[in-house]
């Protein structure tokens, strides 16, 4: 799917200590005219500004970690390739939209588009923590031990060792790092049959914002099935447009938004569950942020 994956790998390429969980070409689209990103914690409700390569990143969070120590960047390697492809669909769609075009992706940037969507619900430290915390991962790690432990008494010095809280630690790191790229195929067609929606905001007095954890889906009671078109999922990758879920037919569609309100409800759900918010409007964050 990623063009050139074993080649690049092969090459070489210059992994950063700091590894972005929402990368640096969806932040770029948030900015203000200076380049700057207007942000905030919810812990912390001061209002500060940063460069969009100053935010959204952990230290080497998607390498492994060996028993010695040493960090293998390889999954950083490979999202790197797909946001590269996932940038250039992004080109399209901005320039396309934003000229009154219904963007003409082909087969295979729809693909691409749905797997990166896909990978960024994903790879946040707040998706996959609400998905098993880290209580939750440490007490199914030393279940599992404690069970192999009765069964091969005779590996019990073996055992204590991965029983160590360091070990546990990286054990659950490394296989957090590993299961990203294993999407549910069901998911994946789910995605690829109702196709892609595509929303504008026409009114130059609203925005987007971008969280933490920016991929937000809207669901209501009794109706949380990606299967039914009510259900709607949404990345924003500018502050006048995100991309999301399609209406069931397969193909691309764009809706102009000239209301407010949709807009207001789609980053109150993004600032919902994000840690962080930023925008490339102070005004906006604080206004979000207040409501939370």
């Amino acid at each position: 799917m990623i063009h050139g994956t074993n080649s690049l790998l092969a090459a070489g390429m210059t992994v950063p200590k700091k590894q972005h969980f929402v990368p640096q070409m969806l932040l770029n689209g948030f900015t203000d005219g200076a380049g700057w990103l207007h942000w905030t914690r919810t812990q912390d409700p001061v209002i500060r500004r940063a460069r969009p390569a100053e935010l959204f990143h952990k230290n080497h969070f998607y390498s492994t970690v060996s028993a010695a120590g040493v960090k293998d960047p390889l999954m950083e390697r490979f999202l790197s390739l797909l946001e590269q492809e996932a940038a250039q669909i992004i080109r399209v769609i901005l320039a396309d939209v934003r000229a009154g075009r219904i963007p003409d992706l082909s087969p295979d940037q729809r693909s691409i588009w749905h797997f990166f969507f896909l990978v960024q619900w994903r790879r946040t430290p707040e998706n996959q923590k609400s998905c098993t915390s880290d209580v939750d991962a440490t007490k199914m790690l030393h279940d599992i031990l404690d069970e192999v432990r009765e069964k091969l008494p005779e590996k019990a010095s073996e055992i204590e060792a991965l029983s160590q809280p360091e070990a546990v630690e990286r054990t659950i790191r490394n296989v957090r790092v590993q299961s990203l790229l294993r999407l549910s195929t069901e998911v994946m067609s789910v995605l690829e049959r109702r196709g892609i929606s595509i929303l504008r905001i026409t009114n130059p007095k609203k925005s987007f914002i971008i969280g933490s954890r920016p991929v937000v889906k809207l669901t209501s009671p009794g109706r949380t099935d990606l299967n039914d078109p009510r259900v709607e999922m949404w990345l924003p990758i500018s502050s006048d447009i995100a991309v999301g879920a399609g209406q069931g037919d397969g193909a691309v569609s764009v809706f102009m938004l000239g209301d407010g309100r949709p807009v207001r409800q789609l980053n109150e759900a993004i600032a919902a569950q994000s840690g962080t918010v930023a925008a490339g409007s102070p005004a906006l964050v604080r206004s979000i942020t207040r409501q939370r």
